[in-house]
């Protein structure tokens, strides 16, 4: 086996080093920027009406549901409620959901928490992108099941009505892990309510 010259080796520790720090300081500049307070021109935005009353919001959403693996494809409906909570006002909420939809011959019942980071356009419309983990218990004929995955979520409400309520529309993709990886994407629509 050749032998490696000595300024081979430095130079190849020096470079892990520096790779090394260059994704340190990424990590560290990325969760100092998702930290930071919202610019003062969006806390204005957010404050009326959106921030003031919305520690809280609730919903139940009506969706379709397109499922398909490498086995087939499926067409269903279903339903959602969830549970938002504002964590840091202009960056971060959370978002528990628990829906049930029909598919073929299963039943399919999701449980979700997921992240979700608002993106305030006006005191009426407010676009979020959010991602989280799911649990899905599949009930079939044959048998019942559950399945771990991947949610990730995009939609925005819109207020209306004295800013009490909300229309939320949202796409909803959905990897469940298994035996089979299963693609689900959703479109849901239904009232919010913020308090």
């Amino acid at each position: 086996m050749p032998a490696i010259p000595m300024p081979a080796i430095e130079l190849w520790a020096a470079s892990a080093a520096t790779r090394a720090a260059r994704c340190l300081w990424l990590v560290a500049a990325s969760t100092a920027l998702a930290l930071a307070p919202a610019p003062a021109s969006a806390q204005t935005m957010h404050r009326s009406p959106h921030m003031e009353e919305t520690a809280n919001i609730v919903g139940l959403k009506g969706g379709v549901v397109n499922s398909f693996n490498k086995e087939g494809h499926a067409v269903g409906g279903g339903f959602s409620l969830f549970y938002e909570r504002n964590m840091i006002p202009g960056w971060l909420e959370i978002e528990a959901a628990s829906s049930a939809a029909w598919i073929e011959n299963e039943t399919v019942i999701e449980l979700d928490v997921f992240a979700k980071k608002p993106f305030h356009a006006n005191e009426v419309v407010n676009p979020y992108l959010g991602l989280g983990p799911n649990v899905s218990i599949i009930i079939a004929p044959q048998e019942t099941r559950t399945r771990f995955g991947i949610h990730a979520t995009a939609g925005s409400y819109f207020w209306f009505g004295g800013d009490a309520w909300a229309l939320d529309v949202e796409v909803l993709y959905l990897m469940l892990f298994g035996d089979n990886l299963t693609h689900d994407f959703t479109v849901e629509v239904g009232p919010a309510f913020r308090f």
